[in-house]
């Protein structure tokens, strides 16, 4: 057993989340063919050191909240190199639709998804752009350090089935950031169900994750133009 993989089992285990050995070995070979890609562009910042506590288990952290959502597939937004989509899809078996919209990015997750055989699909495309082909297809949606709250929910609602999940996977967010992710909320038809500290084995730095249900009818039309929701929030 490798070094890595130990660190991973051990790691999922302190947490408490329930793993089997394909899992893990799936979840090691994506962390190689990420330090594999970041020689050749910048993928990701974070050390090869670092990547299952920061990576893998900072995912992992939003598994207990994706077992709350409806049955059925998510769609993980800015994707980048696959966190938290595909530990989330390997660990919770759900399928998943990874979403970048920056290409070298979304050729990557192909060859993960291609040779890890992932029940996965990758689109090379805005949110704005997902919520126009497949509106209200997903049971939750799930972001990291990706945007604002209120940008946030903007783009999960229309992707969203009634009662859907957005999990926002977050650092520390301020109380003014969580009163304006609540006020966007309102107008997108969804609600805000609360905050939860998670504490990621490895990770000193607070972690929080942020959950809105699908609720009703959107109060205006979504979704707007692309770009708009970090341009001109909604609050």
């Amino acid at each position: 057993m490798s070094d890595i993989t130990s660190e991973i089992e051990a790691g999922l285990s302190a947490m408490g989340i329930t793993h089997g050995a394909l899992d893990v070995a799936s979840i090691a070979r994506h962390l190689e063919l990420v330090a594999e890609a970041n020689v050749q562009f910048n993928l990701t910042t974070i050390p090869q050191a670092d990547s299952v506590a920061l990576h893998v288990l900072d995912s992992a952290s939003a598994l207990a909240t994706l077992s709350e959502a409806p049955k059925g597939e998510f769609a993980d937004l800015g994707s980048g190199a696959g966190f938290p989509g595909i530990p989330l899809a390997l660990l919770g078996r759900r399928p998943v639709t990874l979403v970048e919209s920056v290409k070298k990015k979304a050729a990557f997750l192909e060859r993960v998804v291609a040779e890890l055989r992932l029940e996965a699909s990758v689109r090379g495309v805005r949110a704005e752009e997902l919520a126009q082909d497949r509106p209200g297809q997903y049971a939750a949606v799930t972001a990291r350090a990706l945007s604002a709250l209120p940008s946030l929910v903007e783009l999960a609602s229309p992707l969203l089935i009634d009662d859907g999940l957005l999990i926002c996977l977050k650092g520390e967010p301020d109380a003014a950031e969580l009163l304006r992710g609540e006020a966007a909320a309102r107008r997108c038809g969804m609600k805000a169900l609360g905050t939860t500290v998670v504490e990621v084995p490895g990770v000193d730095a607070r972690r929080t994750i942020v959950v809105y249900r699908r609720t009703g009818r959107v109060g205006i039309s979504l979704p707007r133009r692309n770009g708009m929701a970090q341009r001109q929030p909604l609050a």
